[in-house]
């Protein structure tokens, strides 16, 4: 298996180091960037919203921002149609069509002052496409946040027998003393530091079992950053420190929350999560940027740049030892490994191979909502267009490149029945991933597996979170454009920054409590990537109407069109048939708005251009 793994992590470096030095070269000739150009943030610099950033703390946004819990919880859940058809649609469709439309909307966006993709297509395709399309966007991003909120309180309130995480000495003391508590104390009596978690007793099948809360380190840790964000982005933006510096000091920050997590572990409820975490987006996306989103996203970015470089270090570590623990301990049994091809189980599962893999993989191959990330605050801080392949196309190989790294460590972190059990029975695929990196961490350095779990913990949290605040912020910026259509002058009340933010959180908080994990997956992927779908197809008309070549756009958004149409039909179906007339709703709602954006698209390019000339 060694050579095997090596090999896949091979293949895949090689082929997104191919795309980032020929095809989005490729790309910028045919964008036509011009670093000469001055950009939407340089022309309309407010101190808010449009800020000229460094690249490399632009990237660091850029890609917290993107990455979210998609390219984690996508290929977790997608591993039940096997490893290996995630792996060949992740490599194919980040380099081909996730690196392009990133790179493309960024790039458009600050050509139009850093307008929104639905706002563009209201000039170029007309204001019932724009109607259609910032519907749509609004609505998935409704599914986003309240799919991205229930990880983050999965996440954070998650817990597992301590035995299995190497906690077994402190497990039996603790159990001793458990045993000599009233019965109806039992599953509430928390007992701190068990072994490095707190842990907590509950019963099992009449039996008392010691289980780890594995969130309550990022917990404390993702407050922590929280509350000294706000200094590093007065250094930054009002200072002027430089950018060793800014990284030395996010890095102690990230170190000190982690360090500060061992020792005083927060554990709360799911709900208590739930209000807490609603309240941070409501403060991130309506204070300016500078003072709150962009310095937590640097700091935040670092632990997950070295968790990143954690995972991959082990799983070379692990293919050059060859020392895989579920191999060797029935070498003649390999159906205890994840296979590479197992079809049932994923119609079984999940559903047909396509469309159900390509949107349940998401945001590891291509993802809408990058567009709505692109030209929202990252094509408003783009300081020069030199940067747009920089961010736009390899923040997306980064990102896909975690999620190859994701199934590597479910390969040989996780057994088969294992994987299946935790994450479809027991519908945890946040505690799947923590446990398989906990495996790995164990096995390439030797550490306990617990460390690892928390490493996964604080992997996914750390993602979640800088995606949240991020997707509220946009959210809100679509409803002021979406007041300033529907109004020639808009009350005072659908123009306040507060109001627009209450409202998007209002209904993310709502959302999230009335559907479970799994339930949202399936539909915020068929509308996440149809999001997409839409934002290439308006990328095509911009291209063609400054005469430029759209081809390379146009195929894409054609196939995706076909895969989230076929894949939202299904969930329609299946939610039918289980009476959730929520979800019925919201995926016959985008069913009509795709098919009526795709209408206006597609006669929009068979007409003649409607302006000449490049922008």
């Amino acid at each position: 298996m060694g050579p095997l793994l090596l090999g896949i992590l091979g293949t895949t470096l090689l082929c997104f180091w191919l795309g980032a030095r020929f095809y989005s070269t490729y790309i910028e000739r045919a964008l036509g960037v011009d670093t000469s150009r001055p950009t939407a943030a340089v022309l309309k610099n407010d101190g808010a919203d449009f800020v000229p950033t460094k690249s490399y703390i632009l990237f660091a946004h850029h890609f917290a921002a993107i990455a979210g819990a998609g390219p984690i919880v996508g290929p977790t859940l997608a591993v039940v149609y096997g490893y290996l058809p995630a792996l060949i649609w992740i490599v194919i469709g980040a380099t081909l069509m996730g690196g392009v439309h990133d790179m493309v909307t960024l790039f458009i966006s600050t050509r139009e002052e850093g307008r929104s993709v639905a706002d563009i297509a209201r000039e170029y395709l007309g204001p019932f496409s724009y109607v259609c399309i910032v519907s749509f966007l609004v609505i998935g991003l409704f599914m986003i946040t309240a799919t991205f909120l229930n990880l983050s309180v999965t996440a954070l309130t998650s817990m597992y027998p301590a035995t299995k995480l190497g906690m077994e000495p402190a497990a039996c003391a603790e159990l001793d003393a458990a045993m000599q508590l009233p019965a109806d104390h039992m599953g509430m009596h928390p007992f701190q530091q068990g072994g490095g978690l707190p842990t907590v007793v509950a019963l099992k099948d009449g039996q008392p079992v010691l289980l780890a809360r594995i969130g309550g380190i990022a917990s404390t840790s993702v407050l922590f950053i929280t509350l000294c964000a706000p200094l590093l982005g007065f250094l930054i933006y009002r200072i002027h420190t430089p950018a060793w510096m800014n990284y030395l000091f996010a890095s102690i920050l990230c170190a000190a929350s982690v360090v500060l997590g061992v020792y005083f572990p927060i554990v709360v409820t799911p709900d208590a999560w739930r209000l807490m975490m609603t309240f941070y987006v409501i403060l991130a996306s309506a204070i300016p940027v500078w003072l709150l989103l962009i310095p937590r996203d640097f700091v935040n970015v670092q632990i997950l740049y070295a968790g990143l470089l954690a995972v991959v270090g082990g799983l070379v570590v692990a293919g050059v030892s060859g020392n895989f623990p579920l191999v060797l301990a029935a070498p003649q049994n390999l159906a205890e490994v994840i296979p590479a091809w197992s079809l049932d189980s994923g119609l079984q599962y999940v559903g047909v191979l396509w469309p159900m893999l390509f949107i349940t993989v998401s945001c590891g191959a291509i993802s809408g909502f990058h567009c709505l990330v692109s030209s929202g605050t990252t094509a408003r801080q783009l300081a020069c267009e030199r940067h747009v392949g920089r961010v736009g196309y390899n923040a997306m190989l980064l990102e896909s490149l975690l999620a190859v790294s994701i199934i590597l460590t479910l390969l040989i972190g996780l057994d088969w029945q294992s994987y299946l059990q935790i994450t479809y029975a027991d519908k945890n695929p946040v505690l799947a991933i923590s446990l398989a990196t906990g495996s790995l961490v164990n096995l390439a350095f030797g550490l306990p597996v617990w460390m690892g779990t928390v490493l996964g913990i604080l992997l996914l949290e750390g993602f979640v979170v800088t995606t949240l605040d991020v997707a509220v912020r946009l959210n809100r910026y679509l409803l002021e454009e979406v007041w300033r259509f529907l109004f020639r002058s808009p009350p005072a009340i659908l123009r306040g920054v507060w109001f627009n933010t209450l409202l998007c959180a209002g209904v993310m908080f709502l959302l999230s409590r009335s559907n479970s994990l799994p339930v949202l997956w399936q539909v915020f992927g068929s509308a996440n990537q149809m999001m997409g779908a839409m934002a290439l197809l308006v990328a095509a008309v911009w291209l063609r109407d400054h005469g430029r070549r759209s081809l390379f756009v146009l195929i894409p958004a054609i196939l995706m069109f076909a895969t989230t149409f076929a894949s939202t039909g299904l969930a329609l179906a299946k939610n039918f048939r289980e009476s959730n007339w929520a979800l019925v709703s919201a995926c016959a709602v985008l069913i009509v708005l795709g098919i009526c954006t795709a209408f206006i698209g597609t006669k929009t390019l068979l007409a003649p251009p409607r302006r000449a000339g490049t922008a």
